[in-house]
């Protein structure tokens, strides 16, 4: 809850400042492909105590629509990205692997570095909220344990720099888990994990 009212009021803080700033919108399509790296808690299930988990990365892509409006430099950027993220972690006794599966919206506040006519250089940060579809799902060498222990919402944030090319535009931007995708509990064979990306983007703005 208090990370919900942090965000909406970051967002309200973020466009107040835009509405006196001239105004200036595009509207494009992006997709991209992202690394993703799992951070597993220790846990202690039925009396084992596992421990020493390792994460290697593992690919996944996204795709949607972002829209970018603000001034010469400053500028607000919200997106709707479906995006799949994949992972793994491990120890000797235990290995889990995740796909999680989310309808993601960062809303990105920017700041063009360059800004030429042909060309800009742009950074940016802000959070990023998942929701978690129904066909996510972990998959565990264990009993009992229930492949849906998702969270519903997973809050992340974001840092990134990116290049305009005309129409286009490359990003590269790095997600950290602010919230648990998934939790553990005695009656429920499942771990604490929070999922770290990282995503190469491509987009083409037509409006």
């Amino acid at each position: 809850m208090k990370k919900s009212i942090l965000t909406i009021t970051l967002m309200t803080m973020v466009l107040s400042t835009f509405a006196q700033l001239p105004f200036t919108f595009d509207l494009g399509l992006k997709a991209g492909i992202n690394s993703n790296q799992i951070n597993t808690s220790n846990a202690t299930i039925n009396n084992i105590n596992y421990t020493n988990f390792t994460s290697p990365g593992k690919s996944g892509f996204d795709f949607g629509v972002f829209a970018r409006l603000g001034g010469k430099r400053l500028y607000l950027q919200p997106e709707l990205l479906y995006c799949q993220q994949k992972g793994q972690s491990s120890n000797a006794l235990v290995t889990q692997d995740l796909n999680i599966k989310t309808l993601q919206v960062p809303v990105l506040l920017g700041f063009k570095l360059i800004n030429l006519k042909v060309a800009s250089l742009r950074a940016f940060t802000g959070p990023s909220m998942s929701y978690v579809l129904t066909s996510s799902n972990i998959k565990m060498n264990l009993p009992n344990f229930d492949p849906k222990n998702f969270k519903n919402n997973i809050w992340n944030w974001q840092l990134g720099a990116g290049v305009d090319i005309l129409k286009f535009t490359f990003d590269v931007r790095y997600q950290w888990g602010l919230s648990n995708t998934s939790d553990g509990t005695l009656n429920n064979v499942g771990f604490v994990n929070k999922v770290n990306s990282l995503t190469f983007s491509i987009g083409f703005k037509f409006i």
